[in-house]
């Protein structure tokens, strides 16, 4: 089974992918990320030196940081980042003590990077999968699940077969069951949440497509996948569960729903027969 996944560098949108993938940097490439996020503005006119010295870290972490984003040197890293700077705009700052504008703040953000991060091609690709499965399942540990659960419900309303599974051992058992015709879809975002891994390993044994929803491209995850969305979210074992680090997988969930729908009109008369089915309780 060949992933897909979309490349790392780009000649635009560098901080948002920085934003998206940091925090799945080793300690000393994350010094020099944390850096360029900061300081955008004065990297772009310093030297590898300075670069080093102003992130605290040593200047092989600086050359090897922009290999591991896909660079072949640092003025190339430079040049792209001289490039994001006039088509990205500024990220506005909330004060510290305002809670409800930093999470503001941060959700909008969370969803602007991943919007900007998307891969047409990949969510066309992830569309004619799902439409065309005979069984759609979903997967998401933790706060994960949550986005699964609403995964089943957009699906549901389009007339497919859905379900979402709540548990590694019911995923287990579910996807050893599992035909090639069906699609199962993952959710993590870091893409190394244990549980989702040995479900994907089951699941690829199995033959079955595998959409993963992930942060982090370079995973495990991705790379097991059949297609690997991107979603532009920073998680930690401090922010994992934080709304605005779901908010992008719920998001990605809405433009995969869209996109069927889009493409196949004909579920219009699904989504009017189970709104119309629940209309009483409304």
């Amino acid at each position: 089974m060949t992933s897909v996944v979309s490349p790392i560098a780009s000649d635009e949108h560098v901080l948002a992918r920085l934003r998206g993938r940091k925090m799945h940097l080793s300690p000393a490439l994350m010094k020099v990320a944390e850096y360029v996020i900061h300081e955008p503005q004065k990297v772009i006119h310093q030297t590898l030196v300075d670069v080093a010295e102003g992130s605290g870290a040593s200047e092989a972490s600086v050359v090897r940081f922009c290999r591991d984003a896909g660079y072949s040197s640092f003025s190339a890293f430079k040049i792209d980042l001289s490039i994001s700077l006039l088509k990205e705009a500024p990220q506005e700052k909330g004060s510290d003590d305002d809670s409800i504008r930093s999470s503001l703040l941060k959700t909008v953000s969370s969803l602007n990077d991943t919007a900007t991060l998307l891969d047409r091609a990949l969510l066309d690709r992830t569309v004619e999968l799902l439409a065309k499965a005979d069984t759609i399942y979903l997967f998401g540990v933790g706060a994960s699940a949550t986005i699964a659960t609403y995964g089943e419900y957009r699906m549901t309303r389009l007339g497919m077969k859905t379900r979402a599974l709540n548990d590694m051992h019911s995923a287990l058992m579910t996807v050893s069951c599992m035909s090639h015709k069906d699609v199962i879809v993952l959710i993590s975002g870091s893409g190394k949440t244990q549980d989702i891994l040995h479900t994907a390993a089951k699941a690829r044994d199995q033959g079955c497509d595998i959409v993963a929803i992930t942060g982090n491209t370079q995973s495990e995850l991705a790379n097991t996948a059949t297609v690997a969305l991107q979603t532009a979210v920073s998680e930690s074992v401090f922010s994992a569960g934080a709304f605005y680090s779901k908010a992008a997988q719920m998001f990605m969930i809405d433009l995969i729903a869209n996109g069927i729908l889009g493409k196949y009109p004909r579920l219009k008369e699904s989504v009017s027969k189970t709104a119309e089915s629940v209309a009483f309780i409304q």
